[in-house]
C-alpha cells in the first residue's frame, strides 16, 4: 500500500486496497473498495520517479486560477516548482469531468484527493477490469466500427478545445461500452498551444495506424485527421462532423502482406509515437 492510499483509508475516503491493477511510466492503478464500491485509484508519481520528466511541450498554455500562483509558477521557484507539480497531477481530474459532461467516453471522476484521482472502475463485457487495445484481438470485419467510434469520440474531445496528446492503443480500453480512452495528464489546451496541430495529428495518426493493421484499407483515413483539424480551425466542427470520405486507394503491383494481421488476428508489431 502507498502512503497516499493510507491518507485516504485514514481520512475515511476509501475503506480497502484490494491490489495493484497497472504500473504506468507516471501512475500507478490500484483496485480500492468505497462502501459496496469497486473503484480504480490513480496515484501519480512524483517528477523525481516518473519515467517520463519533459512535459514543458504539453503544459504551455495552461494556466491555473489563481495569478499569484501562475506568478511562482512562472518565476521557476520552489513553490512555482510545487505548485506546478501539483497542477500536472490535477490536470487529468480537470479534463475528465469537462469530458464527461461532454459526453465523451473516458472514465468518471469521483475526487482528486491528495493527489488521488477516484474513478469509476471501467470494465468489458464480463465485467472484468478492461484491457488495452492493445492487449487484444480484433477481427478485420470489427476495425472499421471500432475506428468510427473511436474518431467520434476524438472529435468530441475536440469541440471541448481539448487534445490527448498521448493517444495510442496502449491508453484506450476495450469497454462493455466501446472504446474508453484513459490517461490525461498530459492534455493539451488545443487553442493555447501553439503545437496544438502536430499533438492533434500524431494522435490521430496513431488511432489510424493501429486499426489499418487489422484492416490495412483503413490506411487512407489518415486524412481524417486533417480534414477534422481544418474544421476545428475555421470553427466549423461540431461532436456531429464528418470527415469527407477519403480518396480511393493508389493501384499496387501486387500483394503486400505489410500490415496484415498474423494468424492469431493481432496486427504486426508497430511503433506508435508519443512520450515513451
Amino acid at each position: 500500500m502507498t502512503d497516499q492510499l493510507d491518507v485516504l483509508i485514514a481520512d475515511g475516503i476509501i475503506d480497502e486496497v484490494l491490489g495493484r491493477l497497472k504500473s504506468g511510466k507516471e501512475a500507478n492503478i490500484s483496485l480500492v473498495r468505497r462502501g459496496d464500491e469497486v473503484m480504480a485509484a490513480k496515484v501519480y508519481k512524483d517528477r523525481a520517479t516518473r519515467s517520463f520528466k519533459n512535459n514543458t511541450g504539453y503544459k504551455e498554455g495552461r494556466k491555473v486560477r489563481n495569478s499569484r500562483t501562475q506568478r511562482a509558477m512562472d518565476s521557476g521557484g520552489k513553490f512555482g516548482r510545487d505548485a506546478a507539480e501539483q497542477e500536472w497531477k490535477s490536470a487529468e481530474a480537470d479534463a475528465l469531468y469537462k469530458l464527461v459532461d461532454s459526453g465523451v467516453r473516458v472514465p468518471t471522476p469521483r475526487m482528486f484527493y491528495e493527489g488521488v484521482l477516484l474513478m469509476d472502475l471501467v470494465r468489458d463485457a464480463e465485467g472484468r477490469p478492461a484491457p488495452r487495445l492493445i492487449e487484444i484481438a480484433i477481427e478485420r470485419d470489427a476495425a472499421l466500427g471500432m475506428y468510427a467510434d473511436l474518431c467520434a469520440q476524438i472529435i468530441s474531445m475536440l469541440c471541448c478545445d481539448l487534445i490527448h496528446g498521448d493517444l495510442s492503443p496502449y491508453n484506450i480500453l476495450a469497454a462493455a461500452e466501446g472504446p474508453t480512452i484513459i490517461d490525461f495528464p498530459q492534455v493539451i489546451s488545443a487553442v493555447h498551444n501553439t503545437r496544438a496541430e502536430y499533438y492533434f495529428l500524431r494522435d490521430f495518426d496513431n488511432v489510424v495506424q493501429f486499426f489499418a493493421g487489422f484492416d490495412p484499407s483503413l490506411a487512407v483515413h489518415t486524412a481524417d485527421g486533417r480534414a477534422i483539424w481544418r474544421a476545428y480551425v475555421s470553427r466549423d466542427l461540431t461532436p456531429q462532423f464528418v470527415p469527407p470520405p477519403p480518396p480511393p486507394p493508389r493501384a499496387t503491383r501486387g500483394p503486400d502482406r505489410r500490415g496484415r494481421p498474423d494468424d492469431r488476428g493481432r496486427p504486426p508489431q508497430q511503433r506508435f509515437e508519443g512520450r515513451s
